[in-house]
């Protein structure tokens, strides 16, 4: 499962140190798997489940639940001003924001069921990694959960890529929307999506327009290698500037449809539909650990996205009662 690092102008925790996050999604990710699949085959997903069976459980809980509030109303009380306090809080906070604590509200009946609940979990808990930290936090459109190309990037894509997807870029005090960026092991590909409807022909052009053909219907659509190109140059300035050593290509692809473009420029990878399932599947298969030089290039791209973040609640009330 790709690691969402960027998710628009988004605050994400990837920002604040690109190498801890990245290595420790992999270990949480599979602890929790081992944790769900134990649980399933041994008839105790309960254990797992949203509203547990055992009203034992269920009191453990809410006892958890209320020695948690008690500790945060002690954290921010004026009351208790005594600094030895706050260390240990901020750590607790940090650890049960970072965990991945599913909870479950159906039982899968087969394994295939609980590996794509697990995945729609992870899903969800990626796109919190990629809109807050533990002081600040995104407000997040309900759309992004629904939003078909990120999850199926997401999804399918092995832990060691890492993505920045549609983020917003700082430059010369003007913010600019890149298309998506897929960070790997040996190489960065900036990737710009040409798609309609199910076998639809784009014929392609040095001209602003290209033409777009689903039967006898066809209609003018922007070129998609300004925006391509536009992610190619910002990504390979900012990593080049650096000193950055991983080469960085530029895809355009069409999942659904075709691409004729028989005079493409020299450095521009096309794949449609008569190419592209084989490529996603090499990437799919590929297995590699994460590498130092893959995290530099990740950690330098962060560095110059935008950010839009507000302070959680107790933060603020914390800046207040200061």
């Amino acid at each position: 499962m790709a690691q969402l690092i960027k998710l628009y102008d988004y605050i994400s925790r990837y920002e604040l140190n690109a190498y801890r996050y990245s290595s420790q999604f992999i270990r949480l990710k599979k602890q929790q798997w081992d944790k769900v699949s134990q649980a399933w085959e041994s008839d105790t997903f309960h254990s797992v489940m949203k509203v547990s069976e055992s009203p034992t459980l269920q009191r453990e809980d809410d006892t958890e639940k209320l020695s948690i509030l008690k500790m945060f109303k002690s954290r921010f009380s004026k009351e208790e001003p005594e600094p030895q306090v706050i260390k240990p809080l901020i750590n607790d906070a940090i650890l049960a924001d970072e965990d991945l604590q599913f909870q479950f509200t159906t039982i899968p009946k087969t394994i295939d069921d609980l590996k794509h609940l697990f995945l729609d979990y992870i899903f969800r808990f990626q796109v919190r990694w990629a809109s807050s930290t533990l002081r600040e936090i995104s407000s997040v459109e309900k759309s992004v959960y629904r939003d078909r190309v990120l999850k199926y990037f997401v999804q399918r894509i092995p832990d060691h890529y890492l993505l920045l997807y549609r983020p917003v870029f700082q430059l010369k005090n003007a913010p600019v929307e890149l298309d998506l960026i897929l960070i790997g092991t040996t190489e960065v590909y900036c990737i710009t999506l040409v798609e309609q409807l199910d076998e639809t022909v784009f014929t392609g052009s040095k001209e602003k327009f290209w033409v777009a053909r689903k039967g006898d219907h066809e209609k003018k659509v922007l070129s998609p290698l300004l925006s391509l190109n536009r992610t190619g140059t910002v990504v390979e300035k900012l990593i080049s500037a650096q000193e950055v050593d991983i080469p960085v290509k530029k895809l355009m692809i069409s999942r659904n449809g075709y691409i004729d473009y028989p005079y493409a420029p020299y450095d521009i990878t096309i794949l449609d539909k008569r190419t592209y399932h084989e490529w996603f599947q090499r990437l799919r298969k590929s297995s590699a650990p994460l590498k130092h030089t893959q995290l530099k290039a990740a950690q330098v791209l962060l560095s110059h996205c935008l950010t839009n973040s507000y302070y959680r609640k107790e933060w603020d009330e914390e800046s207040s009662n200061d």
